[in-house]
């Protein structure tokens, strides 16, 4: 047997004893069989005992050099690890998946989706309890990740559109038709895969092999592209999609143009907001018509679906850009996208000295326009305070990937060759740990068990409580109508008046009123309804679901049995 294997069987072993130590391990079911892997510690044993084969085998022949002399001849010839490390990635992905339609993104993703094939290519969505609620405001009766219609700039009642663009939703529609949420999740999963490796081969050909294996482990691994890649959200697919771009316009000839401009004019329809950007790989592009077409026609298409929905082609469904940026939320978002990046990804500061080893290189300059323009337009957009949104960030930090993919494969060059295999390897492992430690201590692996309530208070809604009763909600408003189909009334949209007079004309349609709320809600929930004894949730819910995380849903009449001293059980699901 070749002892080289056992070389590669060592390096193999130790990366999963690594990844299994940091992250914890993982537990999936696949066709009905329960897989486990929790403890590091065979791997590692295992690992020992295939590198001392190796070692004693190659020492016999004087071979140790030789060996590692040919492990770097091979990262440098073969660009198939950018496959195998994207495949990989694409595997935890698809593990880890939370197959959610938890919050308002997920929810309003995956509802949109629907509706684009339930509704003949026209999503929008009727409401009757916004006709039933004549007086109320039509916020009340909209869930998170729709909004009002805005026709001729004045809202209908009833009529409904989708707050997000619909790039994503047009992309997940087919595949949520033919297999549910699960069939919408692989479209974010398939564009991890695409991700990884347009940004690897990138790399290759702007650094080499090295650099694209060293970009690929990096994007791969970053914190934020590990806690979105299991999300049905839009950050990796509209990563993907501009990397693709990217990628096919930095190889050689000019019938790469014309794909080019289709990932770019996915991208445009993902995240409409960056659509100006699509000048920078235009000046890539040979033969530019080809580039464009595709380009405008997305432009087009979205002009023409902002007109319908918002009533204007320029408004978005967040609003107008008036309402979404400010010179004011510079500093403020400048200081928390540079503490997060410190905290989860510091590796990517050596993108410095990687875009000016290639300067003159006109792909390269493209990409740092690039990077400038994408942080530039979310430097001034809304502030948030949680890292994830770390996530609008993700297409340029994918090129930041490959700038420092090519300083770290220059600086192990500068080694002899025969110690550049071993720093390569523990330079990646090094990062892959650090990463995966990151995003476990951000719950990255533990989204889907917390997301799963979700789904399970959703579930028993619809095996028990009647059809026409209504829901009221705000974090899971989306959801709750995504799950079980039920009208929604919006906590947040609601003024206690309002609230009321909604409460009182349902109860005299006999139809019953459920809360749903996070347990983040209860508060402000009650604080703002304090003067409403209805609304209290002074008495036990229905159904608690979760564990660290939970949902909770209450029945608006229980509160008069417990009044008289009824006992309510609880139902608990974790």
């Amino acid at each position: 047997m070749n002892r080289r294997l056992f070389l590669i069987a060592a390096a193999v072993l130790t990366t999963v004893a690594v990844i299994l130590a940091v992250s914890g391990g993982f537990r999936t079911t696949v066709g009905g069989l329960r897989i486990s892997m929790r403890s590091p510690l065979p791997i590692a044993i295992l690992a020992v005992i295939n590198l001392a084969i190796w070692f004693i085998s190659a020492r016999k022949e004087n071979a140790v050099s030789r060996d590692l002399e040919a492990a770097w001849e091979m990262f440098e010839r073969h660009s198939k690890f950018v496959a195998g490390i994207a495949l990989a990635s694409t595997i935890v992905a698809a593990v880890f998946s939370t197959r959610s339609a938890s919050g308002a993104d997920a929810s309003g993703y995956l509802s949109q989706a629907v509706a684009w094939t339930d509704s003949g290519f026209a999503p929008v969505h009727l409401d009757p309890l916004a006709a039933d609620l004549r007086e109320a405001d039509d916020w009340l009766t909209t869930p998170l990740g729709w909004r009002p219609a805005d026709w001729s700039h004045g809202f209908i009642a009833g009529i409904q559109v989708p707050t997000y663009p619909p790039g994503l939703p047009l992309l997940m529609a087919i595949p949520h038709a033919i297999a549910g949420i699960d069939g919408a999740t692989s479209v974010v999963i398939l564009s991890t895969l695409v991700a990884i490796i347009a940004t690897g081969l990138l790399a290759s050909q702007l650094g080499g092999s090295v650099a694209g294996v060293i970009a690929a482990v990096l994007l791969a691994f970053t914190p934020v592209f590990l806690h979105q890649s299991i999300q049905p959200m839009s950050d990796v697919p509209v990563t993907a999609a501009w990397m693709l771009c990217f990628m096919l316009l930095a190889r050689r000839g000019a019938s790469f143009d014309a794909p080019a401009g289709i990932a770019c004019a996915i991208a445009v329809l993902i995240r409409p907001n960056l659509a100006p950007l699509a000048i920078v790989p235009l000046f890539l592009a040979r033969r530019k018509r080809m580039f464009s077409l595709p380009v405008a026609i997305a432009g087009l298409f979205l002009a023409i679906v902002q007109q319908q929905w918002y009533g204007s082609a320029l408004r978005s469904g967040y609003g107008t850009a008036d309402e979404l940026f400010a010179l004011s939320n510079v500093a403020s978002n400048a200081s928390r996208y540079f503490t997060w990046l410190v905290a989860t990804a510091p590796v990517l500061f050596l993108s410095v000295f990687g875009f000016i080893r290639l300067r003159r290189d006109r792909t390269t300059q493209a990409l740092f326009a690039f990077v400038v323009l994408v942080v530039g337009s979310y430097l001034v957009y809304a502030v948030f305070d949680d890292w994830s949104y770390l996530r609008f960030l993700l297409p340029a930090m994918a090129v930041l990937t490959i700038f420092a993919a090519v300083a770290l494969a220059a600086w192990i060059e500068r080694w002899p060759i025969a110690w550049r295999a071993p720093i390569l390897f523990m330079l990646l492992l090094g990062v892959t740990a650090y990463s995966l430690s990151t995003a476990r201590s951000h719950d990255t692996f533990k989204l889907a068990d917390q997301l799963r309530r979700v789904s399970r208070v959703g579930d028993f809604i619809n095996g028990n409580v009647p059809d026409v009763a209504v829901v009221l909600s705000g974090e899971q408003s989306g959801s709750m109508r995504y799950y079980t189909h039920r009208s929604i009334l919006r906590w947040e949209a609601a003024t206690p008046e309002a609230l009321t007079s909604a409460i009182t004309t349902l109860e005299e349609e006999g139809r019953s009123v459920y809360v749903v709320l996070d347990a983040w809600e209860n508060e402000p929930f009650r604080k703002k309804f304090s003067t409403l004894p209805a609304v209290s949730l002074d008495w036990p819910p229905v159904l608690e679901a979760g564990t660290s995380h939970r949902t909770r849903l209450w029945r608006l009449s229980d509160r008069d049995r417990f009044l008289r001293g009824e006992p309510l059980n609880i139902i608990r699901l974790p």
